[in-house]
This record gives C-alpha cells, structure tokens and sequence, in this order.
C-alpha cells in the first residue's frame, strides 16, 4: 500500500468513519456492563427463607429460590379489575412468610402433588399493609394469638410479579449484541484494510467498471500521471479526484462534455453573511453532472486548466428571467444579418442542403 495513494485515502476515510463508531459501541459496552453488574440486575441464589432479610438489607433483591409446600392464602392480586396472581404462604418454624405468585406458576402449583417443588425468581419487597392484613386471618387458625406482628409474620414479600425479568434479559441481550459489533467492525476493517475494493466509498466505482481494477488504475493514475494537486483535489490524465471524510468524488474526465464556472454569493452558517465562493460545474446530459465549490478563483481556475487545458472565464450564474430578456429584446435580426460570414455559420449548418436540414 505504499505507492497506492487512493487506496491510502479508502482506508484513511473508513478509519476516520469508524472511529466514532467504534466509540459509540463501546461507550454502549460499557453503559451495559455496568447495570449488568449492578444489584438491580443481578440475580442471587437464596437458599433458605430465614435469609430473605440479609438479601434485602444487601440489596440483593432479586433472587432465585426453590419453594415447596405453598398455600392458597385466598387473597388474589388484581390490577385494572384483571387478576394477575395470588397469595401464598408458608408457615415454618412459627412464622409465615408470604408469597405473590403470577397466575401461570399459581396454576403449576394447583396441579402439583404434595411435596412438589419449583425454582422461582422473586423480587423481595418491604410490605408491611399486606403481611398484616392477610396473616391477621390466620392468627387464630394457626395460633399467632399472643406473637406480635414481627414475630408472626415476615414484613417482607417475595413477589413473583416485580421481578424485573424483561429487563435483565434485555440487558443481556444488549450486552452481547454490543460485543458482535465490536468483532464484526473490527473483522470488517481487517478485511477492508486488505480488499479496500469492498469499502463503501469504492462501491460507488462500480459506474465505471469493475472496482478492483478501477481503484488500481486510480493508484496507478495518482502515482504516475498526476498533473495538479491542491489539498483534497488531484488532477491526473484521465481523472478528478476530490476526497473527503464522508466520501470520494471522481470524475472520469472523458465523460466530461461541458464545463462551466460561476461566480456566487453563499450565505455563511457561522455568522450569517455572505462570502464569494466559485462553482466548477462538470457534465455530460448523457453520462454525468458533477459540481464542486471553492472559495479561491485561482485554485479552481488552475483545475479547470489542467482539466480542460485552459481558464474557463467567470461569469455570474444568470436567472432565466434575465437570459430570456437578454435573447429576445433589441431589434430583430434577420439569419443573413446574424451570420454575414461564411465561416460564422455554425458546425451543424454546414450541411444542410437547398431544400434545408440533412
């Protein structure tokens, strides 16, 4: 890649592009990381119910336990008139601790036999209205009578339904989507760095052929036959390159018909007036149109030259209202009074016969 300047300029264009790419999947990287690792993201395995306090007061509300021996308390969970869980509890070592299944693992549990147990992702919740509410049913059935409310009851709920299950396998997914990314850019920038004809910016080359050899021939053009060069534009024998970050602009120069530089005022972003700039404008109906604006007069004058081998005069780009004025007012003028001169008859009258056109 040494002497391949417009290969050079490929992979210098599609570095420049990638970059921030590149810094955009990785701060994302590194965003979901982070909440990955957080405790809100995390899932805990917890292997007894006399932990569930220590989990909460750590912040590892989400856990994994596996539960047996549940009981219909007889309370639902209902949201919007529609029922989305029920109640449970168990009572062991004289105490209750209370459970908010969904309707789907409540269903599982209605069919199981005694004795069945299951794995089940719980949020842990503080909830003290609840706890209160439905182990003052059971005090007497159970004998809670002379036990306070600490005593009888957890305080804390192991609800099914808050556990932020979408939610930590959308990180999941982020996370490894975002590290695909990052193996398939750099893959692509590998191969690109050796096949530079798969580059998107030489893509556009397919207009003139085969790309791989286009972009040979253009190394080959700006290596040995280059004629001008100012900034980001070359000129060589049989092309005009204009390179920039976003993209490369090339000109197959006999494509080119006609030529033409105008003079314009261009309204400044930064501060609101207006600046000259020069328009060179490059077309062929059948094949092309190209234009590009500069701000020196003699940078786009020495292009035009090497181009054409001569300075395009400059002109002002004129209206049609003010070109339609121009070619119809004044006296009339008849053919013979127009051309008096045989030789100021134009190419395509030359031809033409007695009785008119050939």
């Amino acid at each position: 890649m040494k002497n391949k300047r417009f290969t050079k300029m490929l992979v210098r264009n599609l570095i420049l592009m990638a970059i921030p790419l590149a810094l955009i999947i990785s701060a994302a990287f590194l965003s979901v990381s982070h909440m990955r690792k957080m405790d809100d993201a995390k899932v805990y395995n917890m292997e007894d119910l006399s932990e569930v306090e220590e989990f909460y007061t750590l912040g590892k509300v989400n856990v994994k336990l596996r539960i047996s021996d549940l009981i219909y308390s007889g309370f639902d969970y209902y949201s919007d008139d529609k029922k989305l869980g029920s109640y449970y509890y168990i009572f062991r070592d004289g105490k209750i601790s209370l459970f908010l299944l969904d309707n789907d693992m409540s269903e599982r549990i209605n069919e199981a036999g005694e004795g069945t147990s299951f794995t089940v992702k719980f949020r842990i919740v503080r909830d003290e209205l609840t706890a209160a509410h439905i182990i003052s049913e059971y005090t007497e059935s159970l004998g809670l009578e002379e036990q306070t409310e600490g005593e009888a009851s957890s305080v804390y709920l192991l609800d099914q339904l808050r556990f932020p299950e979408m939610w930590i396998k959308m990180l999941e997914v982020f996370y490894y989507i975002l590290i695909a990314a990052m193996v398939l850019l750099g893959l692509y920038l590998i191969v690109a760095f050796y096949r530079p004809q798969i580059i998107k910016q030489a893509r556009v080359l397919k207009r003139f052929g085969n790309v791989k050899r286009v972009v040979a021939d253009l190394d080959y053009e700006m290596k040995k036959k280059l004629l001008y060069q100012s900034d980001n534009i070359f000129v060589t024998d049989s092309y005009l390159i204009v390179a920039y970050v976003s993209r490369i602009d090339v000109v197959y120069l006999d494509d080119v018909k006609y030529m033409s530089k105008h003079e314009e005022l261009k309204r400044s972003r930064l501060f609101g007036g207006k600046k000259k700039t020069y328009r060179l404008t490059l077309s062929n109906v059948e094949k092309m149109y190209f234009e590009m604006f500069i701000d020196d007069e003699k940078t786009i004058d020495e292009v035009a030259y090497y181009i054409q081998g001569e300075i395009v005069n400059s002109k002002e780009e004129e209206t049609p209202e003010e070109e339609y004025t121009e070619e119809y007012t004044g006296e009339e003028e008849t053919f013979s009074e127009m051309y008096t001169d045989e030789n100021d008859f134009p190419d395509e009258f030359e031809d033409a016969g007695e009785d008119g056109w050939v």
